[in-house]
């Protein structure tokens, strides 16, 4: 069972004496889904979520909320899931106690949650100060019953970070330092964990200035101290920057991070340029997760034009990696896009973009960690070259519209190419192209609150001599009833796939979902999907049922005024509209159903770090008393956390994208394990201990030389075998329904990987990247499931004659 309480409160003591007393708001919502199919998941899974707020005087804030779920976590980790936080403030300052997090800047602290006290004051006038200190990690001892559980040592931290603005310029500093308690473990750690007590220490500088009168130039420079194992006495050669705040021993390291930015307001848009550096291996203690080992350059502009019908954005950047020429290989990415975006009239839209991505790399590809197998590590020292071509157009087109009918057409076209070059020439199977093209036509009757859609969708890409093809109608039909309370949909997709023109597979779905409003505070949603999945190896259903129920009350006062106020005195309301939804009301209302949409189950899945943020956001949200700055904020922490379901298709098209990738790589780099693995099997039969019994002195010199090679032999057998099996397992893989509808591994790999993908994207919001990402946590998670799944003695030789 899983349950999660949390308690946060929010103190404005400045208005005190201005509201009434007491109100009180909040909402339940229960979810059940049933799930019949091939997937590894619960028949049943049900959850129940609450929130309740009380407010006193309009200056004291005391939510409560509530998670109860029949889902398992039943491992150890160091994080905190059940949480309590205060956040009382007056006028310019405001405190931080319980389970909270901070952000001093992405180099330092940046996110990561403590359990402990912080405090920020932003007095009018030039001087800010933000000071904290709490435990980052709980100790969680070592469970030899539970190894998939994280086993970690308690970690402490404090930070300071404060800044000085001066007439034309602004001057910051910030210190963060956390270290990991020796003795908060009892019991013996496994050597094979690898775990050790670590210590960091971080050093920020900050400045912004204006030039030009408009141009505004920010810097920031992070120094970074690590020592990996604290209890080791041996001393460093030389004192570090940070040792006066830092134990330094053999194993401390320090890095650097630099990131500089400017910017130019310039007409209807602007200018800008920036450029950052990260060492290889920087990291800070004080964020879960960091990219490093990068060095950006980045150009961008946009304006908008023609009495603001048309938008239009430029940007181009530079990329490359390997900055202590440490890597065995380096890569040069050069990337330059254009978006346009253009109102024809009050009914022809049109949006159109273009990108261009080329990088440059040595030889060693993503499989060379499978690879390292002595001479042959750098089997072809040829460069490589991969030219990207993204290019896409949308219409949107309104036929006809009256009081009684609606016509509507779009049109989305999708163009991507890929070649990859070797000095100049395109290689075997490096050029592939991808088309996608999705046509629909809606008709609407607004009286009758009827609509009718029709779209089309098809997908053809070839990579070398193969091409695949995917296409298939969808028909979807949305009603209302009684007033628009019953909202109905009905949808139904068919897909069929075929490679080198034979099918492949097929998939049908059938969705149904209704959803009814009762006396404006009660919610109740049914859905059904029904999948039907044909392949070449098994046909498949899958059945998936969700009822949905939820109750807000609000807006509950108790007058204690002993003046006579009336207190049933009506609030003002306000009204905002976000994805086709309007939130209407008084802003206690409006605060509910932010909550309710929070708290509902398509949100559940949000990683930690990014709920830390959206709670902070909604908290500011709640802190607005006037109408426009309420909006503007509510809309701020929508867009926010709606990011997170856009970012589920982005995911899976990367997914894919670099699943394709992998699976042109693959037929390149198989015929190089195979003859590496053919050259160390002729060593070892050369040897003179080749089926030979030792008997002699002389053997036993040569035995340690022999047992090297045989299992340099095995390791390049299992890489071999390793790899053709994951070869066969990405060949399945021949369109995005794959990719959106996971099983078996795939699946599995999914759902480790989404947070960190998340995290990435959210970060720097770059696809490329993003690809590269999934690229290397797929291989390294499906060549560890080959070791236990492949026998290594199953192989045939493909290339090379087998005597």
């Amino acid at each position: 069972m899983c349950c999660g309480i949390a308690f946060s409160q929010s103190v404005n003591f400045d208005q005190l004496g201005k509201e009434k007393f007491l109100r009180y708001n909040g909402g339940v919502a229960a979810n059940a889904v049933y799930y019949d199919g091939a997937a590894n998941r619960q028949a049943l899974t049900y959850y129940l979520t609450g929130n309740l707020n009380f407010n006193i005087a309009g200056l004291y804030n005391v939510p409560f909320s509530f998670t109860y779920s029949n889902q398992e976590f039943d491992f150890p980790n160091p994080f905190k899931f059940n949480r309590f936080s205060f956040n009382p403030s007056y006028k310019w300052a405001a405190a931080h106690l319980g389970d909270v997090s901070m952000t001093f800047s992405p180099y330092t602290l940046s996110g990561h949650q403590f359990t402990g006290a912080g405090v920020d004051l932003t007095p009018e006038g030039p001087f800010q100060i933000s000071v904290m200190y709490g435990r980052f990690l709980r100790a969680t001892e070592y469970n030899p019953e539970a190894p998939q559980g994280l086993t970690a040592y308690q970690r402490m931290g404090y930070g300071l970070k404060t800044a000085y603005e001066f007439e034309k310029v602004k001057l910051g500093l910030i210190f963060f330092k956390a270290k990991d308690e020796e003795t908060s473990l009892e019991n013996p750690i496994p050597v094979e964990l690898g775990l050790a007590p670590k210590e960091n220490a971080v050093v920020s500088f900050e400045s912004e200035f204006k030039v030009f009168e408009k141009a505004q130039i920010r810097i920031e420079y992070a120094i970074s101290g690590v020592t990996e194992d604290s209890r080791l006495n041996e001393e460093r050669t030389e004192k570090g920057l940070l040792s006066f705040a830092l134990n330094e021993n053999i194993s401390t390291n320090y890095y650097n991070a630099l990131n500089a930015s400017f910017n130019y307001p310039a007409g209807n848009g602007s200018l800008g340029v920036g450029y950052e550096r990260i060492d290889p291996d920087y990291k800070t203690f004080g964020a879960y997760f960091f990219n490093n080992d990068l060095e950006n350059i980045t150009v961008n502009a946009n304006q908008t034009i023609f009495n603001g019908k048309v938008n239009l954005s430029l940007s181009a950047g530079v990329q490359q990696d390997n900055l202590d020429n440490a890597k065995s290989s380096d890569q040069q990415r050069i990337v330059t896009a254009i978006n346009v975006n253009y109102i024809a009239s009050d009914r022809l839209g049109l949006n159109g973009s273009y990108s261009n991505f080329q990088s440059y790399t040595n030889i060693r590809d993503q499989f060379d960690y499978i690879n390292q197998v002595g001479q042959f590590d750098n089997v072809d020292t040829l460069n490589y070259r991969q030219i990207s071509q993204n290019a896409n157009l949308g219409i949107n087109y309104i036929l006809k519209q009256t009081d009684t009918k609606q016509h509507t057409t779009n049109l989305n076209l999708v163009y991507q190419n890929s070649n990859n070059q070797q000095e100049g020439e395109t290689i075997e199977g490096g050029l592939s192209t991808f088309y996608n093209g999705t046509a629909a036509y809606t008709l609407g009757y607004p009286q009758e609150a009827l609509s009718i859609s029709l779209a089309a969708n098809t997908s053809y890409n070839t990579i070398g001599d193969e091409d695949n093809l995917t296409v298939g109608p969808t028909l979807a039909v949305g009603k209302q009833f009684f007033d628009k309370k019953l909202r109905t949909n009905l949808s139904s997709s068919y897909n069929t796939s075929f490679n080198n023109g034979e099918q492949q597979g097929s998939v049908y779905n059938f969705r149904l979902g209704s959803n009814y409003v009762w006396l404006q505070k009660h919610n109740l949603s049914l859905n059904i999907l029904t999948l039907f999945r044909n392949t070449t190896t098994a046909n498949t259903t899958d059945v998936t049922i969700t009822f949905g129920y939820s109750y807000a009350f609000d807006n509950f006062r108790l007058n204690l005024d002993l003046r006579g106020r009336n207190a049933s005195a009506n609030e003002n309301t306000i009204s905002f509209r976000y994805r086709n939804v309007v939130y209407s009301g008084t802003i206690s209302n409006i605060n509910n159903q932010l909550s309710t949409v929070f708290g509902s189950s398509q949100f559940t899945s949000i990683p930690l770090f990014k709920k830390e943020e959206l709670v902070m956001l909604l908290t500011i949200v709640k802190k607005q008393e006037k109408e426009e700055a309420y909006n503007e904020n509510a809309l701020i922490f929508l867009k926010a956390l709606y990011e997170y379901g856009d970012f589920q298709a982005v995911y899976n098209e990367a997914l894919f994208s670099a699943i394709q990738k992998i699976k042109r790589d693959m037929r390149k780099i198989d015929v190089v394990l195979e003859q590496l693995f053919v050259d160390q099997k002729l060593k070892v039969d050369e040897h003179p201990l080749h089926q030979k019994e030792i008997t002699t002195s002389v053997d036993r010199e040569l035995a340690k030389g022999y047992k090297e090679l045989l299992i340099l032999q095995q390791d390049r057998l299992e890489k071999l075998v390793g790899h053709r099996w994951m070869e066969k397992q990405f060949s399945e893989f021949a369109g995005i329904q794959f990719i959106e509808e996971p099983t078996a591994y795939l699946k599995e790999f999914k759902e480790g990987v989404l947070s960190k993908a998340y995290k990435d994207f959210d970060t720097n919001e770059d696809i490329v990247r993003l690809e590269e990402l999934l690229e290397n946590e797929i291989i390294d998670f499906y060549y560890k499931k080959s070791l236990n799944t492949v026998n290594p003695e199953t192989f045939e030789l493909k290339y090379i004659n087998k005597n």
